[in-house]
C-alpha cells in the first residue's frame, strides 16, 4: 500500500510538471523619432546603441529597454532640452505573464514609441500599436 501511495505521489507530481504552462514571451520595444516637417531639428541625436547616428525620422527602430537622454537643435538654432523639457527617454517592456497550472501565460503587447522633437520641446507618446509613418518627405534624407 505504501508503494501504492508513492508511485500516485510520482504520477501527481510528473503530471504537474508536464501540465504547468508556459510562460508568456516579453513584447518587443520600437522608438520611433520624429519633427514636423517645416520645423525639422538642425540635428539630433540619442544616447541609445540601437539607434544609428545618422537615424532616418520617421522610422520605427527595434531598441532594448532602458532610459535614454537625447539632445536636439531646433529650426531657430535653440538647443534642447532646456530647464524644464523632458532631457530623456524611458524605454520600457511589457512583460509576458507567468504560465499556470495547466495553462500558458500571455505574451507582452509591443510598444511603439513615438519621440517628438519640437520647438517647444519634446513630446513623448507610447502606443501598444503601430502607426503608419507619414508620406511625407523631410528635407536632408
Amino acid at each position: 500500500m505504501k508503494n501504492l501511495y508513492q508511485f500516485f505521489l510520482l504520477v501527481i507530481l510528473f503530471t504537474m510538471n508536464l501540465g504547468c504552462g508556459n510562460d508568456g514571451n516579453n513584447g518587443e520595444v520600437f522608438l520611433r523619432i520624429r519633427a514636423v516637417l517645416d520645423e525639422t531639428p538642425l540635428t539630433a541625436s540619442i544616447n541609445n546603441p540601437d539607434i544609428p547616428s545618422d537615424f532616418a525620422y520617421d522610422i520605427f527602430y527595434k531598441t532594448s529597454p532602458g532610459t535614454y537622454s537625447f539632445s536636439y537643435t531646433d529650426h531657430n538654432g535653440v538647443v534642447h532640452p532646456q530647464a524644464g523639457e523632458y532631457s530623456f527617454v524611458d524605454v520600457i517592456q511589457d512583460i509576458g505573464q507567468e504560465g499556470g497550472l495547466f495553462t500558458d501565460g500571455e505574451d507582452g503587447d509591443d510598444v511603439y514609441i513615438d519621440l517628438w522633437l519640437l520647438s517647444t520641446g519634446a513630446v513623448i507618446e507610447n502606443n501598444n500599436y503601430f502607426t503608419i509613418a507619414s508620406t511625407a518627405d523631410y528635407p536632408n534624407q
